[in-house]
């Protein structure tokens, strides 16, 4: 596989994971197995496999929120992937040397909307569906991602399977772009974390520091703008900068999901005073 690609000899780059596999079946062991025995001494990070199944939009935060925190030459694979054996194709992106590999259906979008997103290419990966010799329909993170990660892993250049294309051209959706005007957010729920907290696809300080700030939709009345929990009296709400990079819904020592009755997904609206 990949065998007419050029790879060079260095040492293998680290590998990190991303997907909606869950850890009670043998979905994730095997992924690793492939990556061992295609990639070995390769550091493989296991960033999640707790993502929601099906749930693009949750995996796309893991990713947008993790990828900064590997070493620069670093492959990361997130594969959640409701498409897996349809037409969809395959994208990467090399964002300051890390190589970000995915499923083009909309898990790199929110990555390309952040703010520290910088010296980005993108590539059409979709060759590699037809690189190995056996392939199953329903499980391409195992017979397809894995081994392409690995294949980057030693080196490969991804301009050598793929034709480069403009980010533009990637998979968008409406969950990645907030829509923010004067006095005015709309956003998405992201991700709900164990503590109920509200990840929102509105990054850090791309408010400002609103005063008079409120949750309109759902219904939630006034809300204080905090850098800290301890800024938020013991059970009353606010609008937290998450240490993840985008702002939260959050209720001190509370869950916030329960309060708002918000699950992830939810449309949420704010205004504050201009």
């Amino acid at each position: 596989m990949f065998s007419s690609l050029r790879k060079t000899t260095q040492a293998p780059r680290t590998i990190g994971l991303i997907t909606d596999f869950g850890l009670a079946d043998p979905y994730v062991g095997q992924m690793r197995a492939v990556l061992a025995r295609k990639a070995p001494g390769s550091c493989v990070v296991d960033i999640t496999h707790e993502v929601a199944p099906f749930n693009v939009a949750q995996a796309a935060f893991f990713l947008a929120a993790s990828y900064e925190h590997f070493s620069s030459d670093a492959v990361i694979l997130a594969v959640v992937d409701p498409g897996v054996g349809t037409s969809r194709g395959i994208a990467g992106l090399e964002m300051d040397g890390r190589l970000l590999l995915a499923p083009d259906n909309g898990l790199l979008a929110l990555t390309l909307q952040t703010s520290w997103a910088t010296d980005v290419r993108a590539f059409d990966l979709s060759p590699a569906i037809n690189a190995p010799s056996r392939v199953s329909h329903t499980f391409h993170g195992r017979d397809v991602f894995a081994p392409l990660a690995a294949w980057l892993a030693l080196g490969g250049d991804p301009a050598e399977l793929g034709r480069e294309i403009n980010p533009e051209e990637l998979v968008r959706l409406p969950w990645s772009r907030p829509d923010i005007r004067p006095g005015h957010a709309r956003g998405h729920v992201l991700h709900i974390d164990r503590f109920g907290n509200c990840v929102l696809n509105l990054e850090t300080g791309s408010l400002g520091t609103p005063s008079g700030l409120r949750l309109t939709v759902p219904a939630g009345g006034e809300l204080r703008y905090a850098a800290t929990y301890g800024n938020i009296p013991e059970g009353g709400p606010g609008l937290l900068e998450g240490s993840q990079g985008f702002l939260e819904l959050a209720v001190n020592q509370r869950s916030a999901a329960k309060r708002f009755g918000l699950s992830m997904g939810d449309e949420i609206e704010l205004t504050w005073e201009t």
